[in-house]
């Protein structure tokens, strides 16, 4: 760790009028003795923040020398999948050497301009480089640029960020899916090798799934979040997005682990070599159809899935029903907390409360700075979301949001269940396949209520294993950058991704559009 020190602030004496306003916000009723009382013990209190403000705070070292790098002219963005350019090499050696990166731009990388998809945050700079950029940096990678994404990652559909809408040159007309839509665009491209993703909803699955990469959003907390700009912290998740799943396991196993920083990890997880135990022969494993997660789709979706699945026992697989009766809820459970939980988060410049660990005070200040200042700058979609939830916020206080954590402890609890009837569970990815952007509509009410629909009807299957923080990856049925096929989610055990891998890779050598990716 380094240090940082700032400039100290100038702290106004606390008024008698503030605090009368602030006791008559809050509903307390407070006599004008009672408000001298708390004004007096307020300046007090002001004294030991000019303490703080003497103190210099730890900072991740930044180990490996960079230059800023540069933003691409519009025709080297690749269907806008690249947010920024740079070229940084890590270790002379290492499990990563010689392969390629693109980092989501809301993770931080030092010396590098981060946006997080938004205007709210240009001309942002991080001082720091994220945990999972310091692990591919010290394995030997190189980094290559940052990949688009929506504006705050609150969008499922690529279509938000403030580089345009990203899309796929192979596909130009139809959606790549988001939030990690850069990333998915960059590494279906052959641009880079991997690519960092994150996921709150979904956001590496789906762009994984219409992209024909492979995705795997991990465990809960078993790559550690540091570093990267958070939604709300009991769904953030970040992991690897890859072409193939033998590249997935590799990028797995030099990212996870608990780095002392995170709030949101246990210090006790081993971490195996996921890449040396991928293949470990005849594997016998069974599979849970989920029937619920089959009801979210199209039929033609069910169908697609239900015929692909016929074929597991060629991979040694054997095939059951499991039941989760309240994944068919997950959707409104999930609405319930995640609108007031990500707009809390939002309000206090992204930084949040209640987790041990590292906050970067840097960018919790741009971003409160930039939402006072700029907040009309921001797409129509997190507009929306963040107004729900505060108005869910204000008109039931924290009601939904209770209810909500209550009913993903019997969710989860159900998922435990049904994984001691089968080894993983699976079910389709998203509920349709890719579809074909659609112009914006003239009138402006219809155009924001159709990008709405548009960012969440393909998520009813993703969102619930960011809630019971159960591993999921996305295996695409069709070829490298082919949205147009379905794709299969395996969910697995807490912290045993390496049977989510193992099924993974037996299931990716009996499909025929995948032998070229292996």
């Amino acid at each position: 760790m380094s240090y940082r020190k700032y400039q100290p602030p100038v702290h106004r004496q606390v008024t008698q009028e503030e605090i009368e306003v602030l006791t008559n916000d809050l509903k307390y009723d407070c006599s004008i003795d009672q408000i001298q009382a708390i004004k007096d013990v307020a300046n007090e209190s002001l004294q030991d923040l000019s303490v703080l403000d003497s103190l210099c705070e730890p900072i991740p070292l930044v180990k490996y020398p960079r230059t800023p790098g540069y933003r691409p002219a519009p025709e080297d963005r690749v269907g806008n999948s690249w947010a920024w350019r740079c070229n940084i090499q890590g270790a002379i050696s290492g499990k990563l050497s010689g392969k390629t990166f693109a980092i989501k731009d809301n993770v931080s990388v030092a010396g590098v301009p981060m946006s997080n998809g938004s205007r709210l945050l240009q001309g942002y700079i991080p001082e720091f480089d994220a945990t999972v950029v310091s692990r591919i940096l010290d394995a030997g990678g190189r980094i290559l640029g940052k990949s688009s994404c929506d504006d705050f990652c609150l969008s499922a559909m690529g279509f938000s960020s403030v580089e345009g809408y990203i899309t796929n040159p192979n596909r130009p007309d139809y959606r790549v899916g988001g939030s990690s839509g850069g990333s998915g665009v960059l590494v279906a491209t052959k641009q880079v090798d991997m690519a960092i993703a994150a996921d709150q909803g979904g956001s590496i699955r789906i762009p994984a799934a219409w992209t024909g990469t492979v995705g795997l959003k991990p465990t809960y907390g078993l790559v550690p979040y540091t570093g990267l700009v958070p939604i709300e912290p009991t769904v953030d998740h970040v992991g690897p997005l890859t072409r193939n799943v033998t590249d997935c396991a590799l990028f797995l196993e030099v990212i996870a682990g608990n780095d002392g920083l995170d709030g949101r990890q246990r210090a006790d997880v081993e971490i195996p070599e996921y890449s040396k135990l991928l293949e470990p022969g005849i594997l016998h494993k069974k599979l849970g159809v989920l029937q619920e997660g089959l009801d979210t789709c199209v039929p033609e979706t069910q169908k697609s899935i239900n015929e692909f699945l016929r074929n597991a026992p060629l991979a040694g697989l054997d095939l059951a029903n499991v039941s989760v009766p309240l994944h068919k809820h997950g959707g409104a459970i999930f609405t319930g907390f995640i609108a007031p939980g990500a707009n809390t988060c939002f309000q206090m410049g992204t930084a949040g409360q209640f987790l041990q660990g590292f906050y970067p005070t840097t960018l919790e200040k741009a971003v409160r700075q930039g939402r006072q200042c700029s907040g009309s700058l921001l797409a129509p979609g997190i507009k929306t979301f963040t107004t729900i939830g505060e108005l869910l916020t204000r008109r039931y206080g924290n009601h939904y949001y209770c209810k909500s954590r209550n009913l993903i402890l019997e969710l989860t609890k159900q998922y435990e269940e049904a994984l001691t009837k089968c080894d993983v569970i699976v079910m389709p990815t998203l509920t349709h396949v890719s579809s074909k952007i659609t112009e914006k509509k003239g009138i402006e009410v219809e155009s924001q209520l159709a990008y709405i629909k548009e960012s969440t009807d393909q998520i009813a299957n993703t969102v619930v294993a960011n809630m019971t923080g159960h591993p999921a990856l996305t295996l695409p049925l069709g070829s490298l950058g082919d949205g147009s096929k379905d794709s299969l989610m395996i969910v697995g055990r807490k912290y045993d991704e390496l049977t989510v891998l193992q099924v993974a890779r037996a299931l990716e050598k009996i499909i025929p559009e995948r032998l070229d990716t292996l």
